[in-house]
């Protein structure tokens, strides 16, 4: 923001200002520079000068709350400064929160697109019931469909069942039976991708629907996230979404907060940190 010159002041102020020493006007004009010093001292990178936002007592009262184990990642990133350890553990909590939406998108449609493939191929919503799952998921099937007001309903039993439980009916040991033979891939009529590919990217992002969940760090300065096995960027987990719906990603990159968490990402690749 510039200083606005005298002569768009109103006119009571302009006549006072035009009896202002040179040396007023200067101040003036020094003013309007600290309305914007954020922003100055980021240009300068002088933003290490600032005082901690954080008083002792809150410092001290992290130890028994956040804890120091807690902030070890980012106490590494910023050579042991709490305050600025705080200020990453602050932006990997609104990634998350900008997280949160894309991945709520991506698993209902994924579980949803599956769902709506087998039914179309075993010609019945309940196709769980006739297809080779592994024991442990035909377990959870079992527990979706007896808990409370589900009653064997499909509609009910869908979302009872874990995003894992959709990631493994990609597995290799699945590619015949429900992959091909059973056209599981009709899930994904936009993916010009390897079956072991698809699963590959549907299990990091279910690996990282799991850090979100469990308030783990997925803030990383590499302008990529991380799942807690490696790293995945906003447009790969946006491109999942594309495999089954374009329509539902573009929607979703809107309405998702994804432009939030591309700015975080950008923001904290641009502190000069190794995280």
């Amino acid at each position: 923001m510039q200083p606005l010159p005298f002569e768009s002041l109103p006119p009571g102020i302009c006549l006072a200002a035009g009896m202002l020493s040179a040396v007023s006007k200067r101040l003036y004009a020094i003013y309007w520079h600290y309305v914007n010093i954020e922003l100055i001292l980021k240009d300068l990178d002088l933003r290490l000068i600032l005082p901690s936002p954080y008083s002792a007592q809150f410092l001290a009262s992290i130890e028994r709350t956040i804890t120091k184990d807690r902030l070890a990642r980012y106490l590494g990133a910023t050579g042991q400064d709490v305050s600025r350890a705080l200020e990453l553990y602050e932006h990997n909590v609104r990634l998350s929160e900008a997280l949160y939406g894309l991945l709520h998108g991506l698993e209902v449609t994924v579980r949803n697109a599956e769902h709506h493939a087998l039914t179309a191929s075993y010609g019945t919503p309940t196709w769980y019931d006739a297809a080779p799952l592994f024991p442990y998921w035909r377990d959870q099937v079992a527990k979706a469909k007896a808990k409370p007001g589900v009653a064997g309903k499909p509609e009910k039993v869908v979302p009872e069942l874990t995003f894992g439980f959709w990631v493994d009916l990609l597995k290799r040991q699945n590619h015949r039976s429900l992959w091909v033979g059973r056209k599981l891939q009709g899930a994904f009529p936009n993916a010009c991708r390897h079956r072991a590919l698809i699963h590959e990217r549907l299990k990091a992002i279910q690996l990282l629907r799991n850090r979100v969940s469990h308030h783990e760090p997925v803030l990383t300065s590499a302008n990529a996230i991380c799942d807690g096995a490696g790293l995945i960027t906003l447009p790969e987990l946006l491109e999942a979404v594309e495999w089954v719906c374009v329509d539902t990603a573009q929607w979703m990159k809107a309405r998702f907060r994804y432009a939030d968490a591309k700015r975080i990402l950008r923001e904290v690749a641009a502190m000069k940190i190794s995280l």
